[in-house]
């Protein structure tokens, strides 16, 4: 139970250094809890549960992109070009830099915080929602990171940190775009049109996403 907890507990805490350093928006805090409650909700009420998926004696668990993307040298790559210079230097940014400088990366690290723990409490829930959630959070964070920029941009040039701030908060921006724009909408989204792999809801309506049955699955 303990080891099931950890990471929670670890994001909670690093989430809270965070916001000690810089607070985040309304409209952040807003997106924190009403998204994730929006994949919730969806997934018990438009998919069942996804008692469809969850009934087959060969569901397999895996993490998202079904799993084709691990052990892939080029996404290992991928993976820690995203470890370097979404995480770790952003933190580095923060611990070091005065708030002027490092408030700007504050909320994408805090969103991306809540994404990890969303996708990691997801697993169970039907595809399109799985999908949903690195798709929505990512598509939210563009905001935080044009925000940064314009705020690297305000500093006056003669600031010591005036280059690293302006040169991480555009790379940011860059390889959180390429993530959103290339990787997750042309590359992983195309892995899930696959009906034998991920079942569609029948739905009662054309333009509404209520199911036609929900009746448990034996």
């Amino acid at each position: 139970m303990a080891k099931k907890f950890a990471p929670i507990l670890v994001f909670a805490g690093l989430s809270a250094f965070l916001l000690s350093r810089q607070s985040i928006t309304g409209s952040d805090v807003l997106f924190i809890v009403l998204y994730p409650l929006y994949i919730y909700l969806a997934n018990n009420v438009c998919f069942n549960s996804n008692e469809l998926a969850l009934s087959r004696k060969d569901i397999v668990i895996d993490s998202l992109g079904r799993g084709q993307f691990k052990g892939q040298p080029a996404f290992a790559k991928y993976m820690i070009a995203f470890q370097i210079f979404a995480v770790l230097l952003p933190l580095f940014l923060i611990v070091f830099a005065p708030p002027q400088i490092s408030a700007g990366a504050v909320s994408p690290l805090v969103l991306l915080l809540v994404q990890i723990v969303t996708e990691k409490s997801t697993q169970r829930f039907h595809d399109v929602l799985r999908v949903l959630v690195p798709i929505g959070f990512n598509a939210y964070r563009l905001k935080g990171l044009y925000n940064w920029v314009e705020s690297a941009l305000l500093v006056s040039e003669d600031h010591p940190w005036y280059y690293v701030g302006l040169t991480l908060s555009t790379i940011n921006l860059i390889i959180w775009s390429y993530n959103l724009f290339v990787f997750l909408l042309l590359r992983m989204l195309p892995v899930y049109f696959d009906k034998d792999y991920t079942p569609p809801v029948e739905m009662a309506y054309s333009v509404a996403p209520i199911p036609k049955t929900r009746k448990k699955i034996n």
